[in-house]
This record gives C-alpha cells, structure tokens and sequence, in this order.
C-alpha cells in the first residue's frame, strides 16, 4: 500500500512540473490557447512607409516622367561647337556622332548635377529626318535635316535615372551617348527635391517652401542652410514658390514620380527694389523690369541658369 501512494504522489508532483512548461513557450512567451473562445493570440502591427526608391511601387502616373525632353520646350539650333570655344574629347569616325556637352567640353560619358540642363550635340553627314532615343525609347523626332552641327537644348536632370541616348539621322544610328546623373547635395531620400537660390546662385537658408498639388492642397517646409529642400509627395504635378523676408521669388513647376527622386527648378529670389528678367534663355540676354512686389515669373538672371 505505501509503494502505491509513493506512485500517486509522484505522479502530482511530476504534473505540476509539466504546467508551466505547456503554459510557456521554450522562450517563455505565452501560447495562444485556441480552446478558450475568448483567448485570441497576440498580433504584431507593422507600419509600412512608402517605398520611393523602389522601381515597382505601386500608383504610377499615366504620363512617363522617363522621357526626358518636353517636345514644347525642346530647341535645335544648327551651331558649329568649334566657334562656340568647345572641344571634342571623344573623336569618332562615324557618318553621325552624337555627344554630350560636360563643361566646355564634348564627351559620350558625361556626368550631370541632378537638376542641372542636358546639352546634347550631333554631327550629321547624311540628310535626313532626326529620331531620338533614351534607354530604347523614341523621345523626340524633327522633319528633315541638312548635315551640319546642331544644339539640342531642352532637358535637364529632374530625376535620378542615367540616360543612354542614341540618334538614328537618314536611317544611319549614331555613337551611344550616356549620362549619369549626381545627386550632388540634394536631400534625396525624398521623393521631391530642390533649391531656393538667390541672384547670386547662393542657398537661400530657413527660406519657406510652398508646394501646391495639382488636385488641391498645400505644404510648406524650410530649407535647409544650403537652401536645400525635401519633402515626400505623392506622384502628381506640383506648383512650387517660397517666401523670405527682403526677397521676391520666381514660382516653378515640377512633376514627381513614385521609384524615383524627381528635382524641381531651382527658385530664384530676386531682393526687394532690384531688376527682375522677365524672359530668360540661356542663349539670349533677358529683359528686366523693376522689381515692385511683385512674384517673378519662372526666369532666371543673366549669367544664372533657370533651371539650376
């Protein structure tokens, strides 16, 4: 009889061991006990941001922001680069050659200033109509043209992507031509960044930044002591000024594109009582009229590129 109530006592003491051992994971979390209607397990929620950078996100725009020339804004100008004080790094013996303009010099690999123009060059020997190319893709085309040097103004670096342009002139392909665009000191884990300068090209610094949505709505941050700016958006188009005391501002537009960081035009403040340009080419002188208050358009100053 006693050996039978050693085994009975045994056998409790060895059930209240094993309790807290099914109550208790091996780490000693509690388990969900799905037999008890009202127990439910504890959930982890996880807060997921958008993805700027990512290629794939989702709520793209219908419009192609990889496209890097406004067919309204694109120039092509016949002008011999020699007489424009340029010289030619990459010499190439082809019936058409294309380049890329890097300072004062001609390159098929050229780095640019995100935000900063793309100044494209072709020599043509064979007449004919022009098609242009970036990654595989027809971005602009013109009616016939006579061989000869030629400018082509229009573009800039308003996003984060490399370009491999490549024209095809009376049926003959040029040379590949590549950029690849710097973000420089741009802020650019926002998927909208840009500048507040002023006449002189300096950061404008603590300058409020407007930023107005397309389909309505308004935001506004400072820049920073740089006159640099950033902001998350959604992909749209925006209207962009600024505000500082003692300074008028030139008002940009911009579009920003969800798996990229899109630049918008530099704004240009213009102090109170000074000249403003009212008209603004890089290729021509401006004219001004005196600064009274008010905003000035998107021009730049002589000497200043309008675009940054």
């Amino acid at each position: 009889m006693d050996h039978v109530k050693h085994i009975v006592l045994l056998a409790i003491l060895l059930n209240l061991i094993a309790c807290p051992c099914q109550a208790f994971g091996a780490a000693g979390t509690r388990q969900p006990d799905w037999l008890t209607p009202w127990s439910t397990p504890q959930q982890t929620v996880t807060t997921v941001e958008p993805d700027y950078l990512n290629p794939f996100a989702v709520e793209r725009p219908e419009w192609d922001p990889y496209a890097p020339f406004d067919s309204k804004q694109m120039v092509i100008e016949r002008i011999d680069p020699i007489a424009e004080g340029l010289s030619i790094k990459d010499e190439l013996r082809l019936p058409n050659v294309l380049y890329v303009q890097e300072g004062g010099m001609l390159t098929t690999r050229a780095t640019v200033i995100l935000g900063d123009p793309i100044i494209l060059w072709v020599r043509i020997s064979v007449p004919g109509n022009l098609l242009l190319y970036d990654n595989g893709r027809m971005v602009y085309s013109t009616g016939l043209m006579m061989p000869g040097w030629y400018r082509i103004t229009g573009a800039h670096a308003d996003l984060l992507v490399s370009h491999l342009y490549v024209m095809r002139v009376g049926g003959l392909l040029t040379n590949n031509a590549s950029v690849l665009v710097d973000p420089g000191r741009y802020p650019t884990t926002y998927s909208l960044v840009g500048r507040v300068v002023d006449q002189n090209g300096a950061g404008v610094p603590w300058a409020r930044v407007i930023i107005s949505g397309g389909e309505g709505g308004s935001f506004t941050i400072n820049t920073d002591m740089l006159g640099y700016y950033g902001m998350n958006l959604p992909s749209g188009y925006y209207v962009i000024t600024a505000a500082s005391p003692g300074y008028i501002f030139s008002q940009v537009s911009a579009k920003v594109w969800l798996g990229t960081v899109s630049a918008a035009p530099t704004i240009v403040g213009i102090p109170t009582g000074q000249p403003v340009p009212v008209s603004y080419s890089p290729l021509s002188a401006p004219s001004a009229q005196t600064n009274t208050g008010i905003a000035a358009g998107t021009a730049a100053i002589p000497g200043y590129p309008s675009q940054g």
